[in-house]
């Protein structure tokens, strides 16, 4: 038993090893699976939406909020031997702060506990006082730039700083509202946390761009 585990109620020891043995799981599959082989833009629409960080400050009740954009697209991963699988991309810009790239995958592979992957990778500008994103706890879909999320079912791991992945759910209720969110739901809230340990809000439109990049993704997957 480790450290971690040690005074902890059966149950919970349980599904603490569960989360470190979905996020192995996730990793290994990085691994195998590294990413875009090839990469060649579809003709998606790439006309840069809205982003928003809402960050938390001290001083000011409402916190501050810069604003930024993302630009949605769809990619294809060719590997030796295997079909062409469609991916959606997002790159987001946050002046001052950050870029970030996220990237939503389907599983194939039936050994791992997820329906679909989410990858998200920051970049920190130079100068940036958080330092480093340190961690994400999840992400929400929503209406609104400022309405209320629901999140969507998975598990987050870090892999390290600036770098975390996002299984989400395979159990089929799961899944089931999971793509309906992705599919029918306008904006994402991405809640992380950077290396001074204060937390942000990151709202994502998906605009014209967006819908289009995740109609050609679920077509492909044959879960539209």
């Amino acid at each position: 038993m480790t450290t971690t585990e040690h005074g902890l109620s059966a149950p919970r020891r349980c599904r603490l090893r569960g989360r470190l043995s979905f996020a192995l799981a996730l990793l290994a599959s990085i691994a195998i699976h590294p990413g875009r082989v090839h990469a060649a833009a579809d003709d998606t629409e790439q006309s840069a939406a809205w982003a928003v960080l809402f960050e938390e400050d001290t001083s000011d009740p409402y916190g501050r909020k810069l604003l930024g954009s993302v630009v949605w697209h769809t990619d294809t991963i060719k590997s030796a031997g295997a079909p062409d699988e469609t991916i959606v991309l997002a790159d987001v810009d946050i002046p001052k702060r950050f870029k970030m790239t996220l990237t939503l995958k389907r599983i194939t592979d039936k050994a791992l506990p997820a329906s679909h992957l989410i990858e998200l990778t920051f970049v920190p500008v130079p100068g940036f006082i958080g330092q480093r994103i340190n961690n994400v706890a999840g992400i929400l879909t929503k209406s609104t730039e400022q309405g209320r999320g629901t999140a969507l079912a998975g598990i987050s791991a870090r892999v390290t700083d600036n770098m975390f992945m996002i299984g989400l759910s395979n159990g089929q209720a799961d899944r089931q509202r999971n793509l309906q969110a992705l599919k029918e739901r306008p904006w994402f809230d991405i809640a992380i946390v950077d290396g001074n340990q204060h937390r942000s809000i990151l709202a994502v439109e998906k605009g014209s761009a967006g819908d289009s990049a995740f109609a050609t993704a679920l077509a492909a997957w044959g879960q539209n």
